[in-house]
């Protein structure tokens, strides 16, 4: 099967990040063309409306003081800077309009005659009179049509003020604002008016600047994503040559992160996992030392005396039966590393499940340490108990018995000078505490997690050689997390150690 080719971490970081960007100016310009427009429209409105609002409200008053007069030029000059103009219209003697402008580009005029204030706007006469005179006469003409259409609209309702927009959709479209005004100089109209052209202006140039802004954004973007893409990848790249380095059989390497949390964590882990796999190699190194010492002395001891049998005493039943017994404690050790071995092998990989069923302790213990009597009586070792009777707990009886074995056969070789140990086995509560004490000289703090590792033996308290591969602990740590029991170990240097396991007492 042909291996599918992969694409580079760094040009995939560079290829997104710029999806990325594209994607927010693809945003920016649909909400500039779709909203933009209305947005700013709704803005002008308000604009119009409370500048209205305020002239209004100065402009209705009893007394026109020089300070009134300074408000309605100022509340003028901001509406005119805001592209917004400000007209005073009114009637006067004759019926004719007249429109004035506080701060315009407009002069004070009079309307003509054929332009005087209609209750209901002709547009056909007005569009006719628009195709007669100079641009000036248009723009004057179509400035007394705005004014005099948002008069009528006014006329026509009951409101004191509108503010509203016209012809919406042709360039020549505006927003006004009027309102009645009365005050001891006029009896008139305050009329705001802003056109549509100067809104489509401001709009064409915003999309100019906004074309301009879009292409700076993007051309920035390639660059500053393949930046942020080489940053991020760069230390990745740096570890996958770290590992190769670390496979071809460089130990000597030290995997790097950088500035970021999760790449230094990573760094981290394969560090450890490599300082994990050093010194599961150092011990797998050691067992096999271990295990091929323990091979080769039974079976030297094995090939020798089978040998001596053969030449020497078998014809000689006492010398044969000693020379047998020898063999068969020999080929027992043998059995014994062998089982050690696989029953580890069958408790990590999970094909050993613990047969849960409630189990007498006590007497479990007993049988154990009754196994051990005649041992400990031959080598001199003294065997203290102190065992509460008929405790009862639930687990595999078998793979407990293995685990006390192992722990008060370790407390056996690890004991000192008195060759002493205590058993205990007391109940408190829901709990029954299995205990064994050796007086030996103890482990160090820094030490004593090492002690359950597979293929390890503390060889710093050991008061005699000891016998096995260094796997009993290992085997009992496996065991009793499988039973998901409490145990532990309390070490003083110089003192002794104690190790135990906490049951869970349950009552038939």
């Amino acid at each position: 099967m042909k291996a599918k080719k992969l694409s580079k971490l760094k040009y995939n970081i560079w290829f997104y990040l710029v999806i990325f960007a594209l994607l927010i100016v693809a945003i920016v310009w649909i909400f500039q063309i779709l909203l933009f427009d209305m947005i700013y429209q709704q803005r002008k409105m308000n604009s119009i409306n409370t500048l209205g609002g305020e002239m209004a409200t100065l402009m209705n008053t009893d007394e026109v003081t020089d300070d009134t007069v300074s408000g309605w030029l100022t509340n003028a000059v901001r509406a005119n800077e805001a592209g917004i103009f400000a007209y005073l219209s009114y009637y006067d003697e004759n019926k004719e309009l007249k429109i004035e402008t506080v701060v315009s580009q407009y002069a004070d005029f009079e309307a003509d005659k054929n332009l005087s204030y209609k209750p209901i706007f002709d547009e056909s006469e007005f569009n006719e009179l628009l195709e007669t005179g100079t641009n000036d006469d248009v723009k004057t003409k179509r400035l007394v049509q705005i004014v005099q259409n948002a008069i009528s609209k006014l006329e026509m309702s009951a409101a004191s003020f509108i503010c509203d927009k016209d012809n919406i959709d042709t360039k020549d479209g505006y927003f006004y604002y009027v309102a009645r005004v009365t005050n001891p100089t006029m009896n008139g109209y305050l009329v705001l008016v802003s056109t549509f052209q100067q809104l489509s202006e401001t709009i064409r140039v915003i999309q100019s600047q906004l074309i301009v802004d879009s292409a700076i954004v993007i051309i920035i973007s390639f660059f500053v994503a393949m930046y942020i893409a080489t940053r991020l990848s760069k230390p990745i790249d740096s570890m996958s040559k770290t590992a190769k380095k670390w496979a071809s059989g460089e130990e000597d390497v030290t995997f790097e992160g950088n500035d970021f949390e999760e790449l230094r964590e990573l760094a981290d882990a394969l560090n450890y996992a490599k300082d994990g796999i050093a010194q599961t190699g150092v011990l797998q190194r050691d067992l096999l030392a271990n295990v091929s010492h323990d091979l080769k002395t039974p079976l030297t001891m094995i090939k020798a005396y089978a040998e001596m049998i053969r030449d020497l005493s078998g014809d000689i039943k006492e010398k044969r039966d000693k020379h047998t017994k020898v063999i068969i404690d020999e080929a027992d050790r043998l059995t014994m590393l062998v089982n050690d071995i696989l029953d580890l092998s069958k408790l990590q990989n999970g094909m050993s499940t613990p047969d849960l069923k409630t189990v007498n302790i006590s007497d479990l213990l007993e049988t154990v340490l009754f196994r051990m009597t005649e041992f400990a009586k031959n080598n001199g070792y003294t065997i203290v108990t102190d065992i509460e009777p008929n405790l009862m707990t639930t687990c595999d009886a078998s793979e407990i018995e293995q685990v006390l074995y192992n722990l008060i056969g370790n407390s056996i070789n690890y004991t000192g000078e008195d060759k002493t140990i205590n058993v205990r086995l007391k109940r408190k509560d829901k709990i029954i505490l299995f205990e064994t004490i050796d007086t030996g000289k103890g482990i160090s703090a820094e030490k004593i997690n090492t002690i359950w590792d597979k293929y390890y033996r503390y060889s710093e308290t050991h008061q005699r050689p000891i016998k096995g591969t260094g796997l009993g602990l290992s085997i009992v740590k496996t065991i009793l997390e499988g039973h998901k029991l409490k145990f532990g170990v309390i070490s003083e240097k110089d003192v002794g150690s104690n190790f135990f396991i906490e049951f869970v007492a349950c009552d038939e």
